[in-house]
């Protein structure tokens, strides 16, 4: 009979506990947090958009209720992708950076097009999604980057 294996209570000097994940983990992984914050931040902007296009100044005719829900919408999209890639280029690993921060942002951007087109149709305008995300989330990436222990 063999003896018994005994699992280490305090990890040596070389395993530093932390798995190394390729770069397409940590894109899928800004994507998921990019639409785990879409959604809410969007939501939660929305009454304060439809607030904001019900009062209207003097003489100037009120914003339209779809233009508040854009607003919204982009806004929360933009914080998303922000945050994103900041959590990419924060927790990544040594080799992970801008460019996988921008690739999950581009990604998430992919399937919120494909999901609206298959939806509501083809509409170019959502398209707009690309130019929010991709680079508001390298943004987020190189912040995250700046923000990381060295």
């Amino acid at each position: 009979m063999s003896a018994k294996r005994r699992l280490p209570l305090v990890q040596s000097a070389e395993d530093d506990g932390d798995p190394k994940r390729s770069a397409w983990q940590w894109v899928g992984f800004g994507t998921l947090v990019i639409f785990v914050l879409w959604l809410p931040l969007s939501a939660l902007g929305l009454p304060i958009a439809l607030r904001l296009a019900g009062e209207s100044r003097p003489g100037e005719a009120p914003a339209s209720g779809a233009t508040a829900l854009l607003g919204a919408s982009s806004l929360g999209l933009a914080l998303a992708a922000f945050g994103g890639g900041f959590t990419i280029g924060r927790w990544g690993g040594e080799r992970i950076g801008t460019r996988e921060a921008a690739l999950a942002g581009l990604v998430a951007a992919v399937v919120a097009i494909a999901a609206s087109w298959l939806s509501y149709g083809i509409a170019l305008g959502a398209s707009l999604v690309v130019v929010i995300a991709v680079p508001l989330a390298g943004l987020g990436g190189r912040l995250g980057i700046a923000r990381r222990r060295r």
